[in-house]
């Protein structure tokens, strides 16, 4: 895996490019918030129109410049990280003790910096210790010293789902067509007692379960692994121990090849 013959950078002599076209359902509600909160009469009425209460507010999500919800591409290439990490640190390659991704290493950044410092003046011999040094997570998405490989695009909603008044048995309110995005209750949990605490209902934006997110990924410079890594990652979309709370689908729709040199020599 870490065969550094047949290692290049993002940023090295040109080889290959990949696309990588995919839908992604979510399966839950899906709440990507941007650190604000709105109201919304006609979403979110007031209980008592009588009262000179203001109208309640509800946190919103992040939406791009047509106000539809979107998935950043910075999302999904963290929380992929994270799962791919979480799943390889402990595997190692053909028995031996070249793991393929290291987490919770508070030294690993600054052992990676080292490196660039002590081999700075040589530049071959620098790429060289990289190749043997970064892990395969490391390649494809970066760290203190290197580019990631891999480009999550940010993913715009498709036609968003026509919400009915009730769907699974759950009553959706506050609809919003342009935005994509319902209204959902919770309350605030006491982490002393496990219940809820008095007077600490809130509302938040949601998109509901069945809206669908266009994903596009590009990998540039992968050798064998890196793109199989890449395919595994796909399918970790899938899997029933991804991270988080909320349950997502994916579906590879495209598999691209635009520019394709298929030889690895020695340079960088």
């Amino acid at each position: 895996m870490n065969n550094s013959d047949n290692v290049r950078f993002k940023g090295g002599a040109f080889c290959n490019r990949y696309k990588i076209e995919c839908q992604l359902t979510s399966l839950s509600p899906l709440h990507i918030g941007d650190g604000c909160m709105e109201s919304d009469e006609k979403r979110l009425p007031k209980p008592d129109k009588k009262s000179n209460d203001e109208s309640p507010k509800f946190t919103t999500v992040i939406t791009d410049t047509n106000e539809r919800a979107y998935i950043p591409g910075s999302s999904l290439k963290g929380n992929v990280r994270r799962w791919l990490e979480q799943v390889l640190t402990d595997f190692c390659v053909n028995g031996t003790d070249l793991q393929l991704a290291c987490v919770n290493d508070t030294d690993r950044g600054k052992y990676l910096e080292d490196i660039v410092k002590e081999n700075k003046k040589n530049m071959t011999q620098l790429v060289e210790k990289l190749r043997q040094t970064l892990k395969i997570t490391e390649r494809l998405f970066g760290s203190n010293t290197n580019e990631g490989k891999l480009e999550f695009w940010d993913a715009d909603m498709a036609d968003p789902p026509k919400i009915p008044e009730k769907r699974d048995g759950v009553a959706y309110s506050g609809y919003s067509e342009k935005r994509g995005t319902i209204l959902l209750k919770s309350v605030a949990i006491d982490p002393k007692t496990g219940t809820a605490e008095k007077n600490k209902l809130y509302n938040y934006e949601v998109v509901p379960k069945g809206a669908t997110f266009n994903v596009t990924i590009t990998g540039q410079n992968l050798n064998d692994a890196e793109l199989g890594m890449l395919f595994f990652v796909l399918d970790g979309f899938n899997s029933s121990i991804y991270p988080g709370m909320v349950k997502i689908r994916l579906r590879v729709k495209a598999f691209l090849i635009p520019f394709l040199f298929r030889f690895f020599d020695n340079r960088i």
